[in-house]
């Protein structure tokens, strides 16, 4: 009974994980489950609508049943309880200093924070607050804001206020719009001298932005675009992680 609980979840895992419509075929060799078995998993999942059957390509994705139960867990997760494994994750791979910053209106707050093995004294603590344009962890918020909210960012912050660091609105504005097609900031000596800053976004079930996670390390550890490459990499990965913790579903190809 437990074994074949399992199997079901696997399943499921299967279709979350890949996120398209998949033949009873493929799933059978996914989960390496006879065709049978998985048919009968796959009708169970029909009837409650956890799954659902495409009739014209007999083929299976995941149903609107899990939806609400997604929703339902997300609400019961805090996010720094979610967070804490993942950046201890991050900064034991990378090991450098791990980072959740939350948009607390014009600024980010830190409200996580794990040291790596080559841990810096300097930097960021629990509780630091800066504008949202300081840093790649926090201009990564800035990036996933409105359009609107980024004009009157522009306007207020950076001309009116002329906020720490000081940049040109243009530019700053081009940067923004290259983070979110990218996907993730990098910055150099940004505003803590030879530093430099990898973020990238969370989202939560709902496909909002949560939050970001990040590193942040002296230069003099990412010399090559190997090394940066490598550490970008493992920040995205686990982005990726806690987003899906939070129960977040990139969208996918439609079946076919």
């Amino acid at each position: 009974m437990i074994q074949s609980l399992l199997r079901s979840m696997e399943l499921l895992e299967v279709l979350k994980e890949k996120n398209r419509s998949f033949s009873i075929a493929e799933l059978a060799e996914a989960i390496n489950l006879p065709p049978s078995t998985v048919h009968r998993i796959l009708q169970t999942f029909c009837e409650k609508k956890y799954v659902m059957r495409d009739e014209r390509s007999h083929t299976y994705r995941l149903g609107p049943a899990l939806i609400p139960l997604g929703k339902a867990a997300s609400r019961g997760i805090r996010l720094q309880d979610a967070a804490y494994p993942v950046l201890t994750a991050m900064s034991s791979q990378t090991t450098e200093d791990s980072y959740l910053i939350i948009p607390v209106g014009n600024k980010g707050l830190v409200i996580e924070k794990v040291d790596g093995p080559n841990h810096l004294k300097v930097v960021e603590e629990f509780g630091y607050e800066m504008y949202l344009h300081c840093g790649a962890i926090r201009k990564v918020l800035l990036a996933y804001q409105s359009p609107s909210f980024i004009d009157e960012y522009l306007k207020n912050i950076i001309v009116h206020d002329r906020a720490f660091p000081q940049v040109c609105p243009d530019v700053l504005r081009t940067e923004l719009t290259k983070i979110r097609q990218c996907g993730y900031a990098i910055t150099q000596g940004d505003y803590v001298n030879d530093a430099i800053g990898i973020g990238a976004p969370v989202f939560n079930s709902e496909g909002e932005l949560a939050c970001s996670i990040g590193i942040i390390a002296p230069n003099i550890r990412i010399e090559t675009d190997a090394q940066l490459n490598r550490q970008l990499k493992s920040v995205l990965h686990f982005a990726g992680e806690l987003s899906s913790d939070l129960g977040f579903v990139p969208s996918g190809p439609s079946a076919t």
